[in-house]
């Protein structure tokens, strides 16, 4: 089982011709801050984009973390996330097929004013769907700096509200306020939960 996430800039039509490869460079930026080494990425059709996640734990997490990178730089993503088989894997992941590939193009296809869609083959949990809805509106509403604050505050090892400020280079005080705006304890929460499950759906005996 792996994880697959397709997405594309949302109204990328709209931006002037001469800020669209600003645009694109920021998009290959941000997959790279995320995608771990195991991961597969490309980008297609100018602002789409596709990934392949080995560890398909960090799927739903993967996903979370490029559209707040994204968004502190001033774009929103809409993401299709999927979990499924690989049956024909390709280091070009464009050539690649397998449910996973599917179920996240379909998705892709289909997906209206979320920022967020998820499938998962062969299975659906309603509490967990529900879950990520709920984390879906929570990130669409929240602002380009409170997008950054909760990016850093996710991926430094030490995220002490004392060293994020030094990194963010504002003040303790404020690097709090923007999390506790980002409700960052119930994304955090969410990253957990959601890596547990889809660990313990996909590697039952690994748990």
């Amino acid at each position: 089982m792996i994880g697959v996430i397709s997405g594309d800039i949302i109204k990328s039509q709209t931006i002037p011709k001469q800020q669209y490869d600003a645009m694109l460079y920021q998009l290959e930026q941000s997959l790279r801050a995320v995608v771990t080494k195991t991961s597969l990425w490309n980008i297609y059709r100018g602002d789409a984009f596709q990934l392949q996640i080995n560890h398909v734990e960090n799927t739903t997490t993967i996903a979370i973390l490029l559209y707040l990178h994204l968004k502190a730089s001033g774009y929103e993503v809409r993401q299709s996330i999927a979990i499924g088989n690989v049956e024909n894997p390709r280091n070009d992941i464009k050539t690649a097929t397998g449910s996973a590939f599917t179920l996240s193009g379909q998705g892709l296809d289909e997906i209206s004013n979320q920022r967020f869609k998820l499938a998962i083959d062969n299975h659906h949990n309603e509490s967990f769907a529900l879950n990520m809805a709920f984390i879906d509106v929570l990130l669409t509403k929240i602002t380009q700096k409170q997008a950054n604050a909760l990016f850093v505050y996710l991926t430094q090892k030490n995220n002490n509200h004392s060293e994020l400020a030094k990194l963010l280079k504002t003040s303790r005080e404020n690097v709090t306020k923007l999390l506790n705006l980002a409700h960052y304890q119930l994304i955090e929460k969410f990253i957990a939960y959601s890596q547990q499950y889809i660990k313990q759906l996909t590697h039952p005996g690994d748990v």
